[in-house]
């Protein structure tokens, strides 16, 4: 990374604010991507939802914020990405949020829930901004 990073307070206030964020992974050009903001940007990608080509847990990502009002770069930081375990505590904490940022999501087939759908077929992963200054946590 040439740049340093945006304080961790820009960041959140940013992308907390943003209805979309276009995340730019492993070489690929940028994808506009909802999220949920929870200490770190959640997504929600699998059949039948957001295909962002390149996330896994495996390496950074750089997420750019456009400003609403004129659509431009508001702020630009890199990610670190880690998958969020079906069933885990983080599961749980994240999963209401991903569910009410849908809120056009119905059942699927054999009424299988939203959330159950994800956990047998998609993935959320959480991202992380990396290098945060000391003494400033992310929000």
């Amino acid at each position: 990374m040439s740049e340093a990073q945006p304080a961790p307070a820009l960041i959140a206030e940013a992308t907390k604010r943003a209805g979309v964020i276009w995340i730019t992974a492993g070489g690929r050009r940028p994808r506009p991507v909802w999220h949920v903001w929870r200490d770190g940007a959640y997504v929600l990608t699998g059949p039948g939802e957001q295909d962002v080509p390149g996330l896994t847990a495996s390496g950074p990502v750089t997420v750019t914020v456009p400003s609403k009002d004129t659509g431009g770069c508001l702020v630009t930081w890199t990610a670190q990405v880690s998958r969020v375990e079906p069933g885990s505590a983080e599961w749980s904490s994240i999963i209401g949020a991903l569910l009410a940022g849908r809120l056009n999501e119905a059942a699927g087939p054999g009424a299988v829930s939203p959330a159950g759908r994800w956990a047998q077929t998609g993935n959320v992963y959480r991202l992380t901004p990396v290098n945060p200054r000391p003494g400033d946590p992310v929000r």
